[in-house]
């Protein structure tokens, strides 16, 4: 069983990762140029609304059940770990050389979009394992977490605000 139950994983992925490359990216770039917006302003709205689509329908399945929130919050950890390391691996390994050439392409990324990153997500889960010690979940949790979203992606836009006036200077 266990041979097939990789071949079955392996055309999952496959398909995903042809639908997503057909259809998904291709609306996302068009939204991306049609209004003008940074990668990562993107990223962290357009990518992660297409990306917790799937999460949210299965949050609200899931809390009928009187396990649901417990699997609800491993559910998204668990897959917010497996970003962090297997698709985060697979995209450094895969960008590392050009097509048809032996020269390494690095991935540069600005330190600072880093701690921002990490100091969010390291917020977010204290405030989840609040609620979890509290044992509910209240408008005022919901509407804290709501505004902790909403402030990371301002940090985001100002970050690359002053990215692209960076830029900007620097092409003068």
């Amino acid at each position: 069983m266990v041979p097939f139950v990789f071949l079955v994983l392996y055309f999952i992925f496959k398909f995903i990762c042809a639908l997503v490359d057909e259809y998904i990216a291709a609306s996302i770039e068009y939204i991306v140029d049609e209004y003008k917006m940074s990668d990562a302003l993107a990223g962290v709205t357009l990518i992660a609304l297409a990306n917790g689509a799937g999460d949210v329908v299965t949050a609200i399945v899931a809390s009928g059940s009187a396990d649901g929130v417990a699997y609800n919050v491993g559910a998204l950890f668990g897959a917010g770990l497996f970003v962090c390391t297997i698709v985060m691996t697979f995209t450094i390994v895969a960008s590392r050389k050009k097509k048809g050439s032996e020269e390494y392409m690095p991935i540069i990324v600005d330190p600072n979009f880093i701690y921002r990153d990490i100091g969010f997500y390291l917020i977010a889960t204290g405030f989840v394992i609040f609620c979890g010690i509290m044992g509910k979940i209240t408008w005022w949790t919901s509407t804290i977490m709501l505004a902790l979203y909403v402030a990371f992606i301002v940090v985001v836009y100002v970050q690359d605000s002053k990215k692209a006036a960076e830029g900007d200077k620097e092409a003068e």
